[in-house]
């Protein structure tokens, strides 16, 4: 598991062990995506698969959704390229892996604008209700989805003019709807919270994160999220960039095409570009529900320009023609084959990347098995892969509520300036009665983010302090270069 997937499965714990004050105080994430670990917890017993089950199938869900908004806007051929060129983006099919909470977002926001989409093309209010209950759903999911919102108003004042008042006033079953699914977990939170629930949810919202401020100025702000989410790093790319060519020159298209269903997706794609540029904290993960857009988008391009070229080689008179459409067509093919298996290959080289396998679960069993006093463990140096929460969820699955964990540093090393001061870190284990101490050894000689330290550094200090017993096998886990080592605080 990762830094940003542990909270999650923390959160479903509390909720399965009935602790629900608990549950309610992080009101950072809201409750949807917990209660579904929870009920995965119950079905198949509280462990990270669980966890990521719901993550994968809320992704067939979602792209389920795109193939009907596809269908109903175009043809069942672009909606079937569509779904699979979502499915191939290397971003969504990582995010598919993981316990977090942006494809379940993705499906409700999709489902409430296919909803909205539905009733906007045949004036049925019960369809505009379910888009509202489908909204409070993904509200319920992440506070973010409250983008789909000005998409909806936008496609209203541009392909609604001469029934504006007529849609705006039916759009209130809408903010009924949702807000009768919303209302309910605002009270409850603010129950338990009161004014700092709202500091709470506008730091969820991202309005203001500066531990990411330098992340989020990487590139020049109108174009950030161009660049985002093709090429966030040197060696990963959320789309593939043969794709996301393709993608943009779809909307290109649709510009020029102006049908109704092109203006739907090409005002969702700006409003949902702006609402999140507009925020000061910028990740590639907060413009998931861009991709559909451009999976549509790339869809329609590829079979509009083969139909052109199959009605050319069909149709012309010409032999010389004839010939010159077949190649072209044939180029189509093999580029969009290409771009495909470029994506593949990046989803490939992703996964191969974060195949990681670190034995936290075996050294926590280990400390556990030899606590008789409830003393406390200790992680040393924690990491994204690596993390007091982490060592938390193993504890608290056992059943074991009396033993606490920490952590030294408390920001994680591979992301901050770690500031490691051995007689601190002494005190620290004295104060919170620790007992065993966790360190990963990732090589030994990797060093510490903006320093020259490493782990042998950091152990040179602690054996030079004579307060910790040395690494035994019998304490060691997992196989080199990432091994737990589990020592004993003796001072």
């Amino acid at each position: 598991m990762n830094w940003d997937e542990v909270g999650h499965l923390n959160r479903a714990l509390e909720l399965k062990d009935g602790l629900f004050n608990n549950f309610v105080r992080d009101s950072f994430y809201p409750p949807l995506f917990s209660c579904f670990t929870t009920v995965s917890f119950y079905l198949f017993g509280p462990s990270l698969f669980s966890a990521r089950l719901i993550s994968a199938v809320f992704s067939i869900l979602s792209l389920w959704v795109v193939f009907e908004l596809a269908h109903t806007m175009y043809d069942g051929k672009v909606a079937l390229l569509s779904a699979v060129l979502l499915a191939v983006m290397p971003g969504y099919f990582w995010l598919s892996r993981l316990a977090l909470l942006e494809v379940m977002l993705v499906f409700f926001f999709m489902l409430s604008l296919f909803l909205f989409f539905r009733w906007f093309i045949s004036r049925k209010s019960w369809l505009l209700v379910l888009s509202g209950l489908a909204l409070g759903l993904g509200f319920l999911t992440k506070y973010q989805v409250i983008a789909v919102v000005p998409v909806m108003v936008a496609v209203m004042l541009i392909l609604g003019r001469g029934q504006l008042k007529r849609l705006l006033s039916r759009f209130t079953l809408f903010i009924v709807a949702a807000l009768a699914v919303i209302v309910p977990w605002l009270i409850i939170a603010y129950h338990v919270l009161a004014s700092y629930v709202f500091t709470q949810w506008m730091y969820a919202l991202q309005m203001g994160n500066p531990e990411r401020s330098l992340y989020s100025i990487r590139f020049p702000t109108p174009i950030f999220y161009l660049i985002e989410i093709t090429w966030p790093y040197v060696d990963v790319h959320p789309i593939s960039l043969l794709l996301y060519i393709v993608g943009l020159t779809g909307l290109g298209l649709f510009v020029w095409r102006r049908k109704r269903e092109d203006k739907f997706i090409v005002v969702w794609f700006i409003c949902v570009y702006v609402f999140f540029t507009l925020i000061s904290n910028r990740e590639w993960r907060y413009v998931l529900t861009l991709f559909p857009a451009l999976a549509i988008s790339a869809s329609a391009l590829i079979l509009f320009a083969f139909d052109k070229l199959h009605s050319t080689w069909m149709h012309s008179v010409k032999l010389d023609r004839k010939k010159a459409a077949k190649v072209a067509a044939g180029s189509l093919i093999i580029f969009v084959s290409v771009s495909v298996a470029f994506s593949v290959n990046d989803i490939y080289y992703n996964v191969k990347q974060t195949d990681i396998n670190i034995e936290i679960a075996q050294a926590t069993n280990y400390a556990l098995a030899r606590d008789a006093s409830n003393q406390s463990i200790m992680l040393l140096c924690p990491f994204n892969y690596f993390s007091q929460d982490m060592v938390n969820f193993y504890v608290t699955r056992s059943g074991n509520s009396q033993i606490h964990t920490y952590q030294y540093p408390a920001l994680p090393v591979d992301t901050y300036t770690p500031n490691f001061n051995i007689t601190e870190f002494i005190g620290l284990c004295k104060r919170d009665n620790v007992k065993f101490v966790f360190a990963y050894e990732y090589g030994g000689t990797v060093p510490y983010f903006n320093t020259t330290m490493s782990l042998v550094d950091v152990f040179t200090q602690i054996y030079d302090s004579k307060n910790f017993t040395e690494i035994t096998p019998e304490a060691t886990f997992g196989v080199n270069p990432r091994r737990i080592l589990v020592l004993n605080f003796t001072g």
